[in-house]
């Protein structure tokens, strides 16, 4: 990590973990690279899982709120991320998965709601959704109020082997993309975060990419004119996280977008070899810019062409997630 010049990484955590490996970290002067949480509330929000009920119980623990209604859900989730923010939290990420949801409910039937799900009972597909989206609009309220960024991660299709499901478990491999609906509820969800004036900044990332043209005209619906690029096309993820799919993804947002303000390469994966994705991407992304320069699309500028790329790679990152690294 050194060698490579990271300044700081930001890992991956669910609401109820204690982040007690974060604060071993920094209490480490010997290791100078920023270590900062990232709120991961998959679980509190996925109402239809199996593991949901248990997952209530362990949330109410880790945050000590007695969970008896919906309102309760909210205040757990509200102490959970206070105790991120105070640990140093800039952002949150979140897995959509098929296809984004909005549906609107009263405080009396999400309660219902709740209290079947937690007695066993079905629900519909509309209670789910509900149940989603309210708590949705609530987190990202929640993240405008304390700054941080907000990440959607939209369009996987997982668990399709159902198997090799019950041999191996979730996360094995078995995953692909979703052609689910995105444009019409996702734009419902961020007007409604901006009509109350708490839009947090805000990435969305496509595993789709026939949506690539519809989240780079997205964007262009909620950019405030206060902060440079507010609301971001995120990079290729996942399947698209190779030369043609990083290519599509920056062409895309070059054509409808503003390039210049790209945050640049997310890196999600696990494992500290993933870190030379990071470089594989600035060579793609040089090489895409300077084939731009080359056929007159693009001045030959290199002042404004350095400019462009230090942000992409590095800068435009450190603040926009008010990391202080820069």
């Amino acid at each position: 990590m050194l060698g490579a010049k990271v300044r700081g990484v930001c890992t991956t955590d669910d609401p109820i973990d204690d982040l007690a490996n974060h604060a071993a970290i920094a209490a480490d002067n010997s290791f100078p690279i920023k270590v900062l949480p990232t709120f991961r509330p998959d679980r509190s929000f996925n109402i239809d899982r199996p593991e949901f009920p248990d997952y209530i119980g362990k949330l109410s623990a880790a945050s000590h709120v007695p969970i008896h209604n919906f309102a309760d859900v909210l205040r757990a989730l509200d102490q959970r991320m206070d105790y991120f923010a105070e640990r140093g939290c800039r952002l949150s990420d979140h897995g959509i998965d098929t296809a984004m949801f909005y549906e609107e409910a009263t405080e009396a039937e999400l309660d219902s709601i709740l209290t079947r799900r937690l007695e066993g009972a079905a629900l519909t597909a509309k209670e789910i959704e509900q149940y989603k989206t309210r708590v949705l609009l609530h987190l990202g309220r929640g993240y405008a109020q304390r700054d941080w960024a907000m990440q959607l991660h939209m369009s996987a299709l997982r668990n399709n082997n159902t198997r090799m499901f019950h041999q191996l478990g979730p996360d094995t491999g078995w995953d692909s993309i979703a052609d689910g609906s995105v444009a019409a509820k996702l734009s419902r969800y961020l007007d409604a975060l901006d009509r109350d004036k708490l839009l947090p900044r805000t990435i969305l990332y496509g595993l789709n990419p026939t949506h690539n043209e519809v989240l780079g005209t997205m964007i262009g619906n909620f950019q405030d004119g206060r902060v440079i690029g507010k609301m971001q096309f995120g990079s290729g993820w996942w399947f698209n996280d190779q030369k043609d799919g990083m290519i599509r993804q920056m062409t895309a947002l070059a054509n409808l977008g503003n390039l210049g303000a790209f945050v640049g390469m997310l890196t999600d994966s696990r494992s500290f070899l993933s870190y030379t994705r990071h470089e594989y991407f600035r060579r793609i992304l040089c090489n895409l810019i300077g084939g731009w320069v080359e056929s007159g699309e693009y001045p030959q500028d290199w002042t404004q062409l350095q400019r462009i790329v230090e942000g992409i790679c590095y800068r435009n990152a450190s603040r926009y997630f008010g990391l202080g690294t820069d």
